[in-house]
């Protein structure tokens, strides 16, 4: 339960529900609340208008859609926060003001821009169990993990079968797709 990661953090608690691992006991405990069932008694019902959430936090974010003034003019979408709602706001517009320094990628939100600005690293300490890709997010892993890796923990990193007429390897290829945030991307993976 206390082992040391590759990149020398500690994730000693763990999720006993799906194995995720966290480094603090509140992160744990936000965590568990995505396995409670609707019907909990720890479930909470918006006063205003039914909906149900297990995530006390979400909950909260829930009701002060109803109360705060943050509607969006364009389509009518209620926000917690202003902030929130001017970067919805940018899904109709299209601005995309934050850019990469490195590569020019220009993303609407400034946390896309951050978890982007980690893709170019190096430092990549996030490594899947299965087929030994490495990802500089511990949230890409998790979603290369639950979506789209394919290969058997025993399988090498490629097909060692050959072609009985002139030797080369074998590929097959695999589509899948991955959700980061709101972008959809298709992925073929060659094995």
């Amino acid at each position: 339960m206390n082992e040391l990661k590759q990149n020398g953090v500690r994730d000693s608690y763990e999720c006993s529900e799906c194995g995720k691992r966290y480094t603090t006991s509140s992160n744990l405990a936000r965590h568990r609340q995505v396995h409670r069932s609707l019907t909990d008694a720890k479930a909470r019902r918006c006063p205003y208008c039914d909906k149900l959430y297990v995530s006390v936090p979400a909950f909260s974010m829930h009701v002060r859609t109803h109360s705060q003034a943050c509607r969006c003019h364009i389509c009518g979408k209620c926000f917690s926060r202003p902030w929130l709602l001017q970067g919805h706001i940018r899904t109709h517009t299209g601005e995309r003001p934050f850019r990469c320094d490195i590569c020019s990628k220009a993303f609407a939100d400034k946390s896309n821009l951050r978890a982007h600005i980690q893709t170019h690293s190096t430092r990549k300490p996030h490594v899947c169990s299965k087929c030994g890709k490495a990802f500089a997010l511990k949230s890409y892993l998790y979603k290369h993990e639950e979506a789209s890796c394919l290969r058997p923990a025993n399988e090498s990193k490629t097909n060692q079968s050959t072609n009985n007429n002139n030797n080369q390897q074998q590929q097959q290829e695999s589509t899948c797709n991955l959700t980061f945030g709101r972008r959809l991307i298709h992925v073929t993976i060659s094995v």
